[in-house]
This record gives C-alpha cells, structure tokens and sequence, in this order.
C-alpha cells in the first residue's frame, strides 16, 4: 500500500494480451491529465480509490432458488428475457453458472436451506441489466476463485474483468444522479466480497468505507428500505471486519436496546445450560444468548419440518445480534468474555460463511485461544461441556485448516473428562448449547474424526472401561 492509498496487485509474470494490456493502461491512465478543478467536482472521494486500486479479489454471490439456471445452456436465454443484450462467450456462461448454483449455496446455506425467498434479491437475473458493471463483476469474481485454486493470483480474464468492472463503477460514481443508487452499491458489494475472499481485508476496508459514503450520501440505512439486501449483505462484511479489527460496525441502526429481541422475556430468563457459570454472566449477554437459542432452535426446526423460517425473523437476527456482542467488552479472562467470544464464533459461522476467513479475523482468534487456555485447567464437569462446545464453535467457524494442534490437544482432556467414546456423544453435549445442524454438524465431525486420526485415540475410545472397586 503506497502512501496515495493506491493498491499494487501482484500479478503473474505473464504479460496479459494486447487489449488487455490497454484496457489497463487507460483505466489506470483515467484522471491522471484531468485538472485538479474537474477532479473535486467528483461526487464521491470513494471514485477516487476505485479509479487507481485494484487487488487480487474473489467472491461469493447470493442468490434465490426461485431463479437459478437449470443449465448453463439456459443462462443465456434467461438474461436475454431480462433485456440483457451483452454477448456471452461459452466461459462466461460457464463462470455465471457456477455463480448462481455452486458458489451461492456454499456462501448463504441459511437463506438458501431454512429461509423464506426474499423479495429484492441482489444478484438475481433481473438485476445483471440494471448496472453494466455487474456481470464483470460476477465473471471476474468466480474466474479469481478459480485462479486462487490454481495458485494464480490474477489471471488475464479475471484481470479483464476486474478492469471492466472498475471502469463502469467509476462512471457511476462520477455521475450524481448513478453514484448512489442500488445497483452501484451492489457493485461496491460484489467488489468487497471478492477481496474478503481472498483475506484482503484492507481491500475489502476500503470498498466499505466507499460503500458507507454512497449509503451516507444516499439518506443513511434507513433509505434502503426495509429488509434490504444491500443493508443485509454489508452488515456481514462490516461484522467480518469487526471480528478482524475488534474495531465498531457501521452498518447497524445506532440504538442499541439490551432487552432480547427474538426471545421472549420470560424465555430469556431461563438459562440452566450456564447454571455452571458462577458467578452468572452479564444480563446483557444472557439476552443475546436467549435470541441465538431461539434461532437456532428455529433452524433446527425448519430443517426437520422443511418449513422456513420467515425472511423478517432471520433479519431480526442478523441486524440485532452481532452488533450487539461487538458492542459488549469484559475482563479478556472472564467467563462472560469467553461466552461472548465463543457467541461471536458462532454468528460468524452462520453470517460470515467465506472458508478460510478465519485465519485472518485476528481479534477474534487471538481473543478465542487465549481465554480457552485460560479455562484449561481442571475443569470441573459441567464446565467441561461447556469449554467442549466453545472448542468445536472455536474450530469450526475461526480455526478451520490452521495451528488446530492446541485444539486436538484440549480436545482429548475434555473427551476424557467427559468420558465420551463416540461422535454421537459428543454431539449429544454440544447440542444441549447452540447449536445448528444444518451449518455446524459435518464440520465438527470431521474435526472429531480427525482428532480420532491424528491422535490415535481410537483404541482408547473403544477399550472397555475399568472395573470400579470402590
């Protein structure tokens, strides 16, 4: 990052072709020989940064069942009934295709599995049309996570892409009357994602901070409109980067109320699975826990009835949750720290579903380990279940595929203690917590079973137990 705030992307060593070479000079060329008088009419400093800044990027895009392609061969013709005219290469209908139907699900599991439809989707066939950014954006999001995979850091379509892409969104943000509309923040949005994917969180900063200009300039949250997906979807990468930083979120309503806001009061009162915990925690954080207790038992049951959960209840959550456990700070060793700690792991596994993510959200993960080995010493039993279930939402949602050898290691202590033999079991203690099936149960297996791996605990979980002679 030089000191102009202009982000250098590390590219490979092979030369991009000629149009693409020249797609780049231009874009990076564009307002270099303007006068310093033209330029300060610019609507939104924002253009500025997106003007110059281009990074290695790759993102996920939400979707609707209701609209997804059936083929690739029908992507065509479902954007051409949506006035879309642009022609599509065979790559390019290969790339969106997989947008709609393979990254999608992996990225929003609960809206796709256990929500309502909603009803201003954001990247949905009919929006392509409505900003021309928006299909480079989505080409060059997908085609980036397959370089990423291929350890390409920007290949030539992706890097085409990108630069279409940027040209496109910085003519909106010189154009009042374009700069703040939805489709220009959905652009921002998509642009955001990308770097979060690839743990750009700087990148990803500055894309926010454009996009918290543009909704400023625009009337503020409230002139998006009720249940808006713009609103939704920049909420999760403002929580992201605040699980990052520990810094505050921004696009979350100002008043914060205390009082639970999916659990009703008298539910909330009523806590037995923390009655280990003396003394008890902060009634604040209880409130948050009694609201991640109903959702998640709504999840569970929409997964085992197959009837969603309404799109105003999941928003109920997602706007009032984790701004509230950013908001709350205890004694970094306290009880309270850790269930918030272990409470903001959890929401980050629902909300924030980027894999790898976890390794950069320092805050949390430093926050996370260093309270769990606080409480490692003699647990008592009760208290074990409770440090298990913060152990696998630890691993979970923050330590995927990286310095896990601490966690097998406490792992062990707490199967032992606990005297469990099976997954079954362990699951068993981790359900009396929160808990939600469909999003944390193969992942925890795998982590159990990898545990079981690793350590060569089979023949010890499988031996029968010692006489008792007392």
């Amino acid at each position: 990052m030089a000191d102009s705030g202009v982000w250098i992307v590390n590219t490979t060593p092979d030369k991009p072709d000629q149009s693409t070479r020249k797609l780049i000079r231009s874009h990076v060329m564009r307002g270099k020989n303007t006068r310093a008088a033209r330029r300060a009419k610019e609507p939104i400093q924002y253009s500025e940064w997106v003007t110059h800044a281009h990074g290695q990027h790759v993102g996920m895009l939400g979707a609707s069942e209701g609209w997804v392609p059936s083929t690739p061969r029908k992507v065509a013709s479902e954007l051409a009934s949506f006035g879309f005219t642009i022609e599509l290469k065979p790559y390019m209908v290969d790339l969106l295709y997989r947008a709609f139907t393979t990254i999608k699900p992996s990225a929003y599991t609960i809206e796709t599995k256990i929500v309502d439809e909603r009803p201003d989707d954001l990247f949905c066939f009919s929006n392509l049309s409505q900003h021309p950014a928006m299909i480079h954006a989505i080409l060059f999001m997908v085609q980036t996570l397959d370089d990423s995979r291929s350890q390409v850091s920007c290949g030539d379509i992706a890097r085409y892409h990108l630069v279409k892409t940027l040209q496109y969104l910085g003519q909106s943000l010189q154009d009042k009357s374009a700069a703040t509309t939805k489709s220009t923040m959905a652009v921002v949005l998509s642009l955001a994602h990308s770097a979060a994917m690839l743990g750009e969180l700087e990148t990803t900063q500055k894309h926010m901070d454009g996009l918290y200009q543009i909704v400023s300039l625009s009337g503020g949250l409230d002139s998006l409109g009720p249940g808006s997906m713009i609103e939704h979807k920049a909420q999760r990468l403002d929580f992201g980067l605040a699980l990052a930083t520990g810094g505050e979120t921004r696009f979350f309503k100002d008043d914060i109320s205390w009082a639970p806001r999916i659990a009703s009061r008298q539910a909330a009162c009523r806590h037995p699975e923390l009655g280990m915990i003396q003394p008890e925690p902060d009634s604040r954080l209880l409130n948050i826990w009694a609201d991640l207790r109903e959702f998640a038992r709504a999840a569970n049951l929409a997964t085992q009835t197959g009837r969603r959960m309404s799109s105003a209840f999941f928003s109920q959550f997602t706007g009032s949750v984790p701004y509230r456990l950013i908001a709350l700070r205890f004694d970094p060793l306290s009880c309270s720290e850790l269930l918030r700690l272990c409470m903001l792991a959890f929401t980050k596994g629902v909300l924030v579903r980027i894999e790898g993510l976890g390794n950069f959200l320092t805050y949390l993960a430093h926050g996370l380990k260093d309270t769990l080995v606080a409480h490692r010493q003699l647990p008592s039993y009760e208290f074990g279940k409770l440090l298990l279930w913060a152990l696998f939402v630890t691993a979970v949602s923050v330590y995927e595929h990286f310095d896990r050898h601490w966690i097998h290691e406490m792992l062990g202590e707490l199967v032992q203690l606990l005297h469990l033999r099976t997954w079954t079991e362990t699951r068993a203690v981790l359900k009396s917590f929160l808990w939600i099936d469909l999003v944390f149960d193969k992942p925890a297996e795998r982590l159990f079973n990898d545990w079981l791996r690793d350590t060569n605990h089979h023949k010890f979980l499988s031996a029968p137990e010692a006489p008792d002679y007392t």
